[in-house]
């Protein structure tokens, strides 16, 4: 089983490291100008997109290139796709898809590095790109997604309101969770919410940074050496890179008694947190596990659509567009999912 969940969670970070770099470029720089768009772009009834997407069994590129497809399909787009696992994967991909004479290619790829160099060979032959879930730096390429720093933003507005909401305030220990060393680019998602709380008057709070790495076999081992490093610590905020170490991390506050000290937050609302927020929300107790932020997968094929268009008929207003996701919490869990 744990080799399963390895297994499972090495996809979800691979997807952190597409889903979120930290390194936005200046919009002026990179914008071509409208000129740029091709002479004869085609209407939406003639436009072909080739969409190279990363694992798509399950979870976020799954809704993804649901949502994807349907919106192309409504829209009369001809649409075409191809799965990656790995870097020769995007090689096959990618020349598919120039054979295939596609108008633009859309690239979900999971490791921004590779995306980056298909990135460059795109620019120079003149095929139109736009990068899926991090903000890519080569010029003349555009981007949608939700940035490492943009996400690490949302957590500390988050935490503050949560904080405030459930403890007047009060915060004596701050723990964050992530691949620091197996996925650096992903550092931001969690740092940056300190550095939120930091500035709004938590500058004081100690700070105990968790490297998970990809597996959940030591999560819960670093979470109790936490908790008896600080034992007089009762309002514990513990931001997680991810919802996939979380059921880990629940089981260890409870072994260690500190189950109603702790307001945790995570990303991906994924199934397994929908579950817990609705069983929690029946109960009327949330702890620890205070909520997920959740990407709207369901409408962001369409609104990827829409900036197809707007690249293609070159009246795209900006490079790079953060896709900014919403807090699902155990006291709304309905709204989202009932």
């Amino acid at each position: 089983m744990k080799k399963i969940l390895a297994m499972l969670l090495a996809a979800v970070m691979l997807f952190c490291l597409a889903a979120c770099s930290s390194t936005p470029a200046p919009a002026e720089s990179q914008q071509p100008e409208a000129s740029d768009a091709p002479a004869d772009a085609p209407e939406a009834n003639d436009l072909k997109v080739g969409f190279i997407c990363g694992d798509a069994s399950s979870g976020f590129w799954k809704e993804v290139l649901e949502s994807f497809s349907k919106a192309c399909e409504e829209a009369g787009v001809e649409f075409t796709y191809q799965i990656v696992a790995d870097s020769a994967g995007m090689r096959s991909a990618y020349d598919s898809m120039v054979a295939q004479q596609v108008d633009i290619i859309v690239n979900g790829y999971a490791s921004e590095e590779i995306a980056v160099a298909y990135a460059e060979e795109a620019v120079d032959s003149g095929m139109p790109m736009l990068c899926v879930a991090f903000n890519c730096p080569v010029e003349g390429v555009y981007s949608y997604g939700t940035s490492n720093t943009g996400l690490g933003d949302s957590f500390g507005s988050y935490a503050l309101d949560a904080i405030n909401a459930e403890w007047e305030g009060a915060l004596d220990l701050i723990i964050t969770c992530n691949a620091y060393t197996a996925v650096p680019a992903m550092a931001p998602r969690t740092d940056n919410a300190v550095e939120v709380l930091q500035a709004n008057g938590y500058e004081n709070v100690e700070w105990v940074a968790i490297d998970t790495g990809l597996d959940t076999s030591t999560i819960g081992a670093n979470i109790s050496a936490a908790l008896t490093s600080h034992p007089d610590a009762e309002n514990i905020l513990i931001v997680v890179c991810t919802d996939s170490f979380c059921p880990t991390i629940v089981n260890a506050l409870a072994d260690a008694g500190a189950t109603e000290k702790v307001i945790m937050l995570s990303c991906d609302c994924t199934e397994t947190y929908i579950d817990y927020a609705k069983e929690h929300n029946a109960s009327g107790e949330w702890t620890p596990w205070y909520g997920s932020i959740d990407l709207n997968t369901a409408t962001y094929g369409y609104k990827l659509l829409d900036k197809v268009m707007a690249i293609m008929d070159g009246s795209v207003d900006e490079v790079y567009t953060e896709h900014s996701g919403v807090l699902v919490t155990s006291a709304n869990i309905m709204d989202f999912y009932g």
